[in-house]
């Protein structure tokens, strides 16, 4: 696939920093500090607390606050993004059946980091980029009630029958009878791609924001981060976008090539186990399609 350098108006990634540490500041890559509002440290780079921001809400929303600032307040690019400051797409690595991130360096970031490949010809054919599926050994619902708290799931449930009732089909299709998700809250889109997918999910994660109590919550409180990453799935989904799936490159201070080959092992063995049981279980016809 033919390589261009991106202007800095065709694209905007931005790699969401929270600490002082590593991050790629390649052309088309806006390096932004979240939670900016309720940070003690100055990361000395552009912070999501400035214009129309929800920069306080970041222990509630993660990445998602930079999200907001970008859709806010961001440039007006051709090509909208988001990226973590150790999770960036790799253009240039086939991985193994059910494997979808393996870890490298920063040293090798920054040597090899591949040119981002031509990004009109990616969306000629395609509508937006994700990160490849992780697979799950059980649908999406089961693994979120299981590892989340049950009854926000149900809340968010309620909001889409209320709210955005012609979702729920896609969700109920996304959530109990698929396995595959596009984690991390990772994409490039279209301008208007990005505009129409902020302008619902916010719409949609402020309203469960009313209704749930996450005053106790610890680790749980990162309920709106969790959330999102299954709701770009329904999104896609929903609205019949052709996503091209891109492995993670997970930036490690060191590498450890054997815990690349037991984490390959280990996801395809996952993989394989739930296809062999869930085609036992379920008829073909009530697979997702294969497109996320």
């Amino acid at each position: 696939m033919e390589n261009k350098k991106p202007e800095e108006n065709d694209l905007s990634i931005i790699v969401c920093c929270h600490k002082q540490d590593y991050y790629h500041k390649g052309a088309g890559f806006l390096p932004l500090q979240v939670g900016k509002a309720n940070a003690k440290v100055d990361l000395g780079i552009q912070g999501d607390d400035t214009g129309d921001s929800i920069s306080s809400k970041n222990p509630n929303f993660c990445e998602l606050t930079g999200h907001y600032w970008l859709w806010k307040n961001g440039p007006h690019s051709k090509y909208i993004g988001l990226n973590h400051y150790r999770r960036y797409f790799d253009f240039s690595h086939k991985l193994p059946y059910g494997t979808n991130i393996f870890e490298t360096t920063p040293q090798d970031i920054e040597k090899n980091f591949p040119t981002l490949p031509d990004l009109d010809k990616i969306f000629s054919k395609y509508d937006v980029i994700v990160a490849k599926p992780h697979i799950h050994s059980f649908c999406g619902a089961m693994h979120y009630r299981q590892y989340r708290i049950p009854n926000d799931l149900d809340i968010l449930e309620g909001v889409i029958k209320e709210k955005f009732p012609e979702y729920w089909p896609s969700y109920y299709k996304i959530m109990y009878q698929n396995n595959k998700f596009s984690s991390c809250n990772m994409f490039i889109m279209k301008y208007d791609t990005f505009q129409d997918y902020s302008k619902w999910l916010f719409d949609l994660l402020f309203e469960v924001e009313r209704r749930v109590h996450i005053s106790q919550y610890s680790d749980q409180a990162r309920i709106f981060g969790y959330m999102s990453e299954y709701l770009l799935n329904v999104y896609i989904y929903h609205n019949r976008l052709k996503a091209m799936k891109v492995p993670i490159a997970m930036v490690k201070d060191r590498l450890d090539n054997e815990n690349n080959i037991r984490t390959y092992i280990k996801n395809f063995l996952i993989a394989i186990r739930y296809n062999l049981v869930h085609r036992l279980l379920f008829p073909r016809k009530s697979h997702y399609n294969p497109n996320i």
